[in-house]
This record gives C-alpha cells, structure tokens and sequence, in this order.
C-alpha cells in the first residue's frame, strides 16, 4: 500500500538526518565514557527507587533528595552528557516539527469531515 511505502521513506529520511546521525553519535559516545555510562546508569537506578517509591505512597527522605540532585548536577557538568541531552533534543524538536506537520495536514484535510466513495 502506498500509505506505508510513504511511512518507510519518512523513516528512511528521519534515519538519514543530521539530527539523528548526531544523537546516535552521542549516544555511543556515552556508552565508551564510562564515567559517563556510571553517571546515566546510577542516575536511572534512582529514578527507578522514587518511581517505586512513589507508587507505594512513599515520600523520599532529605538523604534521597540529595542523592539524586547530586547526580544531576554531576551529569550536567559531565560534557559527553550534555552532548547527548543536547542532540537528544535537537531530535525531538526534528520529531514534533514532523507530527505536527502531519497533524496540521490530516486537520486541514476536508476539515474533519468523513469522506465516503
């Protein structure tokens, strides 16, 4: 069908954007920093307590909060880091320009009306 013949080269073009080259770029560079990799792996590993946490009506303790705001402020000094948050949103923003411009087409077309033939 053409419609996702269509959806393959949107795929193949976002895969081949600068955007996406960097991001993968970054990415890999984290996975080679080890520092990096601790920091990203840690910072997760925390996340997923608070989530658990959360869930179970818990609240974190000061020794908690701390914790994870020092690993935050370790990752945004760490530059492989903000490396890769940066080309993660450089993406992001390549993505939601694409969705809200097949958005805006599928509104615009026929103004919501159904067409039936």
């Amino acid at each position: 069908m053409a419609l996702e013949e269509k959806a393959e080269e949107l795929a193949d073009e976002i895969v081949q954007s600068a955007e996406f080259k960097e991001m993968k770029l970054a990415e890999q560079k984290v996975k080679n920093d080890e520092k990096a990799s601790e920091l990203i792996q840690e910072f997760e590993s925390a996340q997923k307590r608070v989530q658990m946490a959360q869930r179970n009506g818990k609240s974190l303790d000061q020794s908690q909060q701390k914790k994870i705001q020092n690993l935050q402020a370790k990752m945004q000094t760490n530059q492989t880091i903000k490396n890769f948050i940066q080309a993660q949103q450089e993406f992001n923003e390549v993505m939601q320009e694409v969705n809200e411009i097949i958005s805006s087409a599928i509104e615009e077309s026929n103004s919501g009306q159904i067409i039936t033939e």
